[in-house]
């Protein structure tokens, strides 16, 4: 089964190759948190030795988008399910049964690692992605964010709605940009 073509994921994915620090607000159906798990394992596969960190309010989230538990998580699932001459091309460390659910790791030294939420969780990672799943409902977001601000290459935050820190930091980009027809933000004119 291939990823949908819905126009939007052209924006979505230029954006997440371009941009250092990502809002991307959602609803359920937008198939987004795949889209920035198809993203996390296009940059480890084809980026050796990216760490990648992917923070969602509980454990079991967390590690619902990478290995999983019991069934493939997002990241697996999208592993399992490219060509086999990209597995072979992007072969993991060992057979994915034998790894745990919150992690991934690739025989080029790339990793997926599932942690839970908690503003400190960030302090011994450097990441070349960190990923807050459902931000808005992620205790201690601000602090998550904080602490990976100034040694993480890129960030990408995504959430459905909700009051706190995500809905008033895309709320305040949204006011500070302007959104043209073709979806791209950019900066309002004084």
């Amino acid at each position: 089964m291939r990823f949908p073509d819905w126009p939007y994921f052209t924006t979505v994915f230029e954006m997440m190759r371009t941009s250092r620090r990502l809002f991307i607000p959602k609803s359920r159906e937008m198939m987004i948190s795949w889209a920035v798990m198809g993203y996390a394992v296009w940059l480890a596969q084809w980026h050796p030795g990216s760490q990648i960190i992917v923070q969602s309010e509980i454990a079991a989230k967390s590690i619902d988008l990478v290995g999983g538990s019991g069934i493939s998580g997002y990241a697996l699932t999208l592993w399992e399910q490219q060509d086999d001459c990209l597995k072979i091309l992007h072969p993991l460390i060992k057979k994915p049964a034998d790894m745990p659910g919150d992690l991934l790791t690739w025989k080029n030294d790339s990793s997926i690692m599932a942690i839970p939420s908690g503003g400190d969780r960030m302090r011994q990672y450097h990441p070349a992605l960190f990923i807050m799943d459902e931000a808005a409902f992620l205790t201690e977001a601000h602090e998550s964010w904080d602490t990976a601000e100034p040694v993480a290459t890129q960030i990408i935050a995504v959430s459905s709605a909700g009051p706190g820190w995500f809905g008033e930091c895309c709320q305040d980009l949204f006011d500070n940009h302007t959104v043209t027809h073709s979806s791209q933000i950019v900066p309002k004119t004084p």
